[in-house]
């Protein structure tokens, strides 16, 4: 954003009695900012061999959140950009490239729930006693049966 004295100064190259010619100044553009996860692969490349804690602080003061860069550093070390040292202070964190690498991690999709079928109840064999087909029946299909043997058996 322009300061108040190049605003100042815009404004003293206006005459409003010339005969309509201006200078015209060229604007500059401002540097792109860097994204996210650039600052802090940036954060871990300019400071190696710091520890997880170090690096989200550095981080966030470069303006990244500490959750964004906590999951950062994990996303990082799974895609193969920072390996880690176990130290004698914990885990420290090395940078593998000079420059930032975009991608993401590829998650595989999670496979849909197939329904397994039931085991099928055994169906009771014919030298099979009548405590084990009535164990083994459920209780509408014995009431149906009582019905049908009252039928043929008389009652």
């Amino acid at each position: 954003m322009p300061d108040l004295k190049s605003e100042l100064k815009k404004l003293e190259a206006l005459r409003f009695d010339d005969e309509g010619t201006t200078t015209q100044e060229v604007a500059m553009q401002e540097p792109q900012s860097l994204g996210v996860s650039e600052t802090v692969f940036n954060v871990i490349r300019d400071n190696p061999g710091c520890n997880r804690n170090r690096l989200i602080a550095l981080a966030d003061t470069a303006g990244v959140s500490k959750s964004s860069s906590s999951s950062l550093l994990n996303q990082f070390l799974k895609r193969g950009l920072v390996r880690t040292v176990d130290s004698a202070g914990g885990m420290t964190y090395f940078a593998i490239g000079h420059k930032y690498v975009r991608g993401y991690i590829k998650q595989n999709k999670k496979a849909a729930k197939v329904a397994i079928p039931k085991a099928a109840k055994p169906a009771p064999q014919q030298d099979s006693s009548v405590q084990d087909l009535l164990n083994t029946m459920s209780i509408v299909k014995a009431r149906a049966l009582y019905d049908e043997l009252k039928k043929i058996f008389g009652g």
